[in-house]
């Protein structure tokens, strides 16, 4: 005879998160419901406890191909807790599965803007790019709905302080400065930063991610956004600078998120990387 089931909030989602990883997405789904309306029941509120409730009935909605009722459990988790990335990126799956291609990139950017290591976000920015390129045309960034500001505190930041190669970080550094400063790329510029680019991502796949920092450098490069913009302060991440986003091309917004992936990830794998949390 099968235990009788708690009726608690933290039994109905633990059987719920055993049913989703069996695969029984309907039955996690009900099971996440009944949790969420025992938790309402309750004198006292618990807006975390509620979120991650509607976020993991998101989830199985998304499991089950559901992309309307995921959308609708992700906006209220995210209406009780903001800025959180499980269900943003959720939402924007959902999005994008439905091709509502503006509002998928609005939610992967604003991922990016929480923690720009999220390797789906990356991925899910990439494919939007190229999708409102071919439906918008290549204005397609003032048809997009703005993405919103993540306050720093919601923020995943870091200080990058690569312990080894520091004086060869320094001269390019200085090169790209001198080189970028006060210089319209030309046609060709533009073309080789492309192929830098995705010669960077090529790289990246293979697992040769210092290679690849030198080509997304590079690239940078010749794009005309100086140095300064991602290097001059420890405390850079991609998108913890939100104003030097607004003043540069999502091209290189993208770049600037690649080449943060790549040092995250030498980071976290070599101890001639030390990282120190910043806040």
């Amino acid at each position: 005879m099968a235990p009788k089931l708690s009726d608690s909030v933290e039994g109905l989602r633990a059987a719920g998160n055993q049913s989703f990883r069996n695969g029984q997405f309907a039955e996690a789904a009900a099971l996440y419901s009944r949790a969420l309306r025992a938790l309402q029941a309750q004198a006292s509120s618990n807006p975390e406890e509620e979120s991650v409730l509607y976020s993991n009935r998101a989830a199985c909605h998304l499991k089950d191909g559901n992309c309307t009722d995921c959308i609708k459990d992700c906006t209220s988790a995210l209406d009780l807790v903001p800025f959180v990335v499980k269900p943003l990126l959720r939402r924007a799956s959902a999005y994008e599965a439905l091709e509502k291609y503006p509002l998928a990139y609005v939610d992967y950017m604003t991922v990016l803007q929480i923690d720009g290591s999220v390797t789906a976000a990356l991925e899910g920015i990439n494919r939007m790019t190229r999708a409102l390129r071919d439906s918008l045309g290549p204005e397609w960034r003032l048809k997009v709905p703005s993405v919103p500001l993540v306050p720093v505190s919601a923020q995943k930041r870091w200080d990058y302080m690569p312990s080894e190669n520091h004086k060869e970080t320094a001269k390019i550094k200085s090169r790209e400065t001198t080189t970028a400063k006060n210089r319209v790329p030309s046609a060709g510029d533009v073309e080789r930063a492309r192929v830098l680019k995705e010669e960077g991502n090529e790289l990246v796949k293979k697992g040769n991610h210092k290679k690849a920092i030198e080509k997304y450098s590079e690239s940078l490069s010749f794009s005309n956004l100086e140095s300064a913009t991602y290097s001059n302060s420890t405390s850079w991440t991609p998108f913890s600078c939100s104003t030097s986003c607004r003043s540069i091309s999502m091209d290189q917004c993208i770049i600037l998120v690649q080449l943060s992936l790549c040092l995250a990830w030498l980071i976290s794998t070599q101890p001639s990387y030390s990282m120190v949390a910043s806040g």
